[in-house]
């Protein structure tokens, strides 16, 4: 009897136990999750500077200054970035400043060099608009005390510059789930191996390896076994560090889809059999001593849908995410789909912006077995149960691929 997608969701994410915390350097902490809550100790900037080079000088007094009546100032310093001017503006008076430094005493704007005429000490003003825009103010992007980085957040390109901002050079960040990979199929060779007839080489596990990393865990592939209980069995148990073990072959209803078998003899509880959606159906899930099994088609459209949909949550969860799922869009189909009736369906897909909205059109090639429509796939476009075939211009569920 295959379960809902939803209910099958919700049964692993409840077996799913968030990882213990470790600090790591910040240089490595790309991408991880940060587990600590991060509060400024100090205001950012943590001085009135400018924004670009100039001179820093009265606002008031330069604020009329056009090309035909430049207002004339004389330079009384000049100050680079990482010094402190020690002289006060005056009336009268300019100070050269470059990006970044601290604005001088006295100073409350600064005129872009490009809008001056300069000959030795002598600055003319050409244009005096907005000067007093042009500081940027001490605490205005962060303040002293504020609440800057929650747990849970993904350390992206701007979270790691703003940790280097807040001086925080070890992150504490939640580990990362371990995932065992076991292939499973008399058929089956390694990718260095020659192939003869009647064989193929493993695709998923190199596959699944790669959807592994970007859900934020570590895989570890351990290879390929044969149609055999025993031989399954013991390669599943040889692994002993892992959170997480996906198997692909043997989950369906054949002579030789064993996986079931293999979590009987291992004493695991099943919590599933199967899942009602298109690829995919065939997902065995199991629980012991606090470790998920997970047996996937070895079809690898099948097994990379099941994937997507029940496993990447759970190892977000895991890695510390507090948002679990794709974003979901509705976009307007390109072409006609014509399969229709059954389980919901997904379809690795392409969509983009068109002029009234977005747009989806589902890959080529999209059999069960076939795994080549994933190469340009950065969507899945949702096909509700039992639907009838569905015309050019139908809106339809979308999942983006993208964060």
């Amino acid at each position: 009897m295959a379960v809902k997608l939803e209910i099958a969701q919700q049964a692993l994410l409840e077996q799913a136990a968030v990882q213990p915390v470790e600090s790591v350097s910040l240089e490595m902490s790309w991408q991880r999750i940060i587990a600590q809550e991060v509060i400024a100790q100090s205001d950012f900037p943590p001085f009135d500077r400018s924004p670009l080079d100039g001179y820093a000088l009265l606002a008031d007094e330069a604020a009329l200054a056009v090309p035909e009546r430049p207002v004339v100032l004389t330079e009384i310093d000049s100050v680079a970035a990482g010094e402190v001017s020690q002289k006060t503006v005056r009336a009268g008076t300019a100070c050269r400043i470059m990006t970044g430094a601290p604005i001088p005493a006295g100073a409350t704007g600064v005129v872009r060099v490009e809008d001056t005429i300069v000959s030795g000490k002598q600055v003319q003003v050409l244009n005096g608009k907005g000067l007093n825009l042009n500081i940027c103010r001490q605490g205005e992007e962060i303040a002293a005390g504020e609440k800057v980085i929650v747990p849970g957040s993904v350390i992206n390109m701007g979270v790691m510059g703003m940790l280097a901002v807040l001086g925080v050079a070890r992150p504490l960040v939640f580990k990362q789930p371990r995932v065992v990979l076991v292939a499973t199929g008399s058929e089956l060779v390694e990718v260095h191996q020659e192939l003869v007839p009647g064989k193929i080489r493993n695709s998923n596990s190199y596959m699944l390896s790669a959807m592994v990393r970007e859900a934020g865990a570590q895989p570890l592939l351990l290879g390929t076994a044969r149609d055999d209980i025993d031989e399954i069995s013991s390669m599943i148990t040889g692994a002993n560090d892992f959170d997480v073990c996906i198997t692909t072959g043997g989950a369906s209803v054949g002579d030789y889809d064993l996986i079931g078998e293999v979590f009987a003899k291992l004493g695991i509880t099943i919590l599933f059999e199967r899942i009602s959606m298109k690829p995919g159906m065939p997902v065995l899930a199991g629980v012991k001593d606090g470790k998920l099994y997970i047996g996937l088609s070895g079809n690898p459209a099948a097994a990379s849908v099941a994937f997507e949909q029940v496993i990447r949550p759970v190892l977000l969860k895991m890695a510390g995410r507090t948002n679990w799922w794709r974003p979901v869009v509705k976009a307007q189909l390109t072409i006609p789909f014509v399969k229709c009736g059954g389980a919901r369906r997904f379809i690795w897909s392409r969509c983009w912006q068109g002029p009234e909205g977005l747009l989806v059109e589902p890959l080529k090639l999209q059999g069960h077995g076939m795994l080549k429509s994933a190469m340009g796939a950065n969507a899945l476009l949702v096909v509700p149960e039992d639907s009838p075939p569905l015309a050019e211009g139908t809106w339809l569920e979308t999942l983006l691929l993208v964060e």
